[in-house]
Formats: C-alpha cells, sequence, structure tokens
C-alpha cells in the first residue's frame, strides 16, 4: 500500500481520525494551521467539523464567512461534516441549511461531504489523499492524457506562503525561497535536512530548527 501523507492542525492531535489514518498507513504531520483542519496537498484543504458545529455555524451565520476565508486559503476547500443526518436531525432548520449548502457547493464550489463518525472521516480522507496523488496524470475519455502542472509561487498572498510562514525560523523571504525551491507543500513536509540546506537563505542551523519542527510530533503519532 502506498503511503500518503496528511498534514493535520495540531489542534486536533488529540482527536480519533489521526490514528485511524495513521492505521490507514498514512504519515500524519501535526502543522499549526489557521485555516482548515487537514491539508490534502497544495490545493486542497479540509474543513472539518462536528455535526454541532455545523449547526451552530449555521444557526449565527458564522459559516458564510468561514466558507469565504477557506477560498482564499486553499484553491479547492473540502468541508467534511461529522455525525449529522442533514435531512433528518431535528435540530436542523432546513431552509436555513439548504441556503449554506447551495452558498458552499453551488456558489463557490466547496463540496460538504457527511461522516457517520470519525472512522468515515478518516476513510474519506485517506481515499481523497489517493486520488490526489493518482491524478497527477489524469485520463479523460476523448481528450488522451492531461498533466497537472504545478502552481507557480510568485504572489505574496499564496496562501501555501502564509502555512510556511507559520513555520519558527521561517522569514516572509524565506519561505517564499522554500516554497519557489520544493514547488509544493507535499516535498516540503518531507524534505530532509540535507534538503532543506539547499535553499538560498537557509544555512545548516536553520535547516535542522525547521526539519525538527515539521518533525517534532512523529514520535508522539498513534501506534
Amino acid at each position: 500500500m502506498e503511503n500518503f501523507k496528511i498534514i493535520i492542525a495540531s489542534r486536533l492531535k488529540n482527536n480519533p481520525v489521526a490514528r485511524f489514518l495513521s492505521e490507514l498507513g498514512t504519515t500524519v504531520k501535526y502543522v499549526s494551521l489557521r485555516r482548515g483542519e487537514f491539508v490534502l496537498s497544495t490545493d486542497i484543504g479540509v474543513k472539518y467539523m462536528t455535526g454541532e458545529q455545523f449547526i451552530q455555524a449555521i444557526s449565527n451565520r458564522s459559516i458564510y464567512r468561514d466558507i469565504i476565508e477557506l477560498k482564499r486559503e486553499f484553491a479547492s476547500p473540502v468541508v467534511i461534516v461529522e455525525g449529522l443526518d442533514p435531512l433528518h436531525d431535528p435540530r436542523l432548520d432546513l431552509t436555513m441549511a439548504h441556503a449554506a449548502l447551495l452558498f458552499m457547493s453551488v456558489l463557490n464550489r466547496v463540496p460538504v461531504l457527511f461522516a457517520n463518525n470519525e472512522v468515515e472521516t478518516a476513510q474519506m480522507l485517506f481515499m481523497l489523499t489517493g486520488q490526489v496523488s493518482s491524478g497527477l496524470e489524469m485520463k479523460m475519455d476523448g481528450l488522451g492524457e492531461k498533466a497537472i502542472k504545478p502552481v507557480e509561487v510568485s504572489t505574496a498572498d499564496d496562501p501555501r506562503r502564509r502555512i510556511v510562514e507559520s513555520i519558527p525560523s521561517v522569514s516572509p523571504a524565506r519561505a517564499e525561497a522554500l516554497l519557489q525551491h520544493f514547488g509544493s507543500l507535499a516535498r516540503l513536509f518531507a524534505a530532509e535536512v540535507d534538503d532543506l540546506r539547499q535553499v538560498e537563505g537557509v544555512g545548516p542551523k536553520r535547516a535542522k530548527e525547521i526539519f525538527g519542527f515539521l518533525s517534532r510530533d512523529e514520535k508522539n503519532q498513534p501506534a
């Protein structure tokens, strides 16, 4: 089985989803994320909500702000709601729910997936990560093969850069250099010390500090 890597927000360190992902053969990295709870690729970030959180966000209308901010952070965000039947839960106002779901899935093209429990959430994340990894070359009937070109890093407001800047010892200039060198968050978070030392402006000391930060939680990952 191919080993996939998923970045998880540090605030979910004790969530069972991480343990289930590990049992599926996934490498887990914990990082301080401002938006979303999981990062599956350069473009795909996942907002993870319990049913209660989803209902509250719809009731107080904060879901609209959350989706707008998520879209600013990731090119292709996804929302996973856990432990909620959107059609039959008596706590949910269907009119408000329909309005929110249309805003997310139709107007903003943010898919909303529903999982019954942590196991299903982990399975969804695992399958989605696998599809992203195998999608580097897509075959489409009648269109032949298309290669997905990597996104070039050139703008100061690149959402990937904001994630990299959250790493201690990484200034905006170093974040730019790191992304230019590795081309994606996945390659950066998989880098070894020697790989980091090759980046302009990152010496031996900072390479060890960055690697130490990215790897600090591996020994605490669920068995």
